[in-house]
């Protein structure tokens, strides 16, 4: 009887042992995943920092407080003023992770309690710096430029505290309503007036073309109005030398009988038109002679008179 307790209580206390060296390993072994680090502390000290992968602290007397190492980003918006008067809103993000050192890690989990916010107080701090010395128009300009300085400069700051700064972006530059009214009204006016320069410059060559095709028309319509005008004298010439052949007709004659052809010709010509008007003028013999009158009369008047000098008078000199 006593040895089937003394088996129990072997049992029994190789059991209790068991549940204990179980706790022990279970408050002894820890793991931290891939992009995390964990900080050990004994009786609430600074011990070490543990890296990914299975750990061991000692069980009761030590902790571990995990520390994430990936990326972040903080968001936020800035309301500042440029050296021009004019109020803007800045949309900013901030990519920002821990230094991947044991100094580093324990830096980023001991000395700011919260780090985006003095992340984004020290950032507002640069860019309050910057802006209001820089004109709107340059704003838009070296928006890259600021968003580079606010970087460097916020790393240097941050670097103290165990962060590291991977970036700051100025998503947007928004000015204010009206301000934006008329900007747009500005831009459009300057492309207006550039739209008009290019019309009025496309309408002068237009123009100057224009007048250059118009003034070569001129010359050879001209020039066709003259050659025209050499064929009929050649014409004419060639038909009162063929009436004055085999006739005694002189040129007067002659004239005068190709004269009563083409009146005939343009009498018969205006009486079967479709579209002729009436038109009242001597159709007689008698009308006739008016009008070869008229024109002989014509002709003559270019014809200048020459003078043979008398005999024995001296020639006329120039003077």
């Amino acid at each position: 009887m006593e040895s089937s307790v003394d088996t129990a209580m072997l049992w029994f206390w190789i059991g209790l042992g068991v549940v204990l060296l179980l706790s022990i390993l279970r408050g002894a072994l820890f793991t931290v995943r891939t992009a995390e680090a964990a900080v050990v502390e004994r009786f609430g000290k600074f011990k070490h920092v543990a890296n990914a992968g299975l750990n061991w602290k000692t069980p009761i007397i030590e902790k571990f407080h995990r520390v994430n190492l990936m990326t972040q980003q903080l968001e936020g918006s800035i309301e500042t003023k440029t050296r021009d008067n004019v109020f803007v809103t800045l949309p900013v993000k901030v990519q920002y992770r821990v230094i991947k050192t044991d100094e580093g890690i324990a830096d980023s989990y001991y000395k700011l309690a919260q780090p985006t916010k003095q992340i984004e107080a020290y950032l507002y701090n640069i860019l309050l710096g910057h802006i209001p010395d820089t004109d709107l128009d340059e704003v838009f300009i070296t928006q890259p430029k600021i968003a580079e300085r606010a970087t460097t400069e916020l790393s240097g700051e941050m670097k103290a505290y165990g962060y590291e700064i991977v970036k700051v972006l100025i998503t947007d530059i928004i000015p204010d309503a009206g301000v934006k009214t008329a900007m747009n009204r500005i831009n459009e006016e300057i492309r207006n007036k550039s739209a008009n320069e290019a019309q009025g410059d496309a309408e002068k060559v237009l123009k100057v073309k224009q007048a250059e095709a118009d003034a070569e028309v001129k010359r050879l319509q001209g020039q066709g109005v003259a050659m025209e005008r050499e064929a009929i004298a050649e014409g004419w010439r060639q038909s009162i030398e063929k009436v004055k052949t085999g006739t005694t007709l002189d040129d007067t004659a002659a004239t005068f009988l190709l004269l009563y052809t083409n009146w005939t010709d343009m009498l018969r010509a205006v009486g079967t038109g479709k579209n002729s008007t009436m038109v009242f003028m001597p159709s007689g013999p008698e009308g006739m002679q008016n009008f070869q009158q008229t024109m002989t009369n014509a002709l003559l008047a270019g014809v200048k008179p020459t003078v043979t000098p008398e005999r024995g008078s001296p020639p006329m000199q120039g003077r």
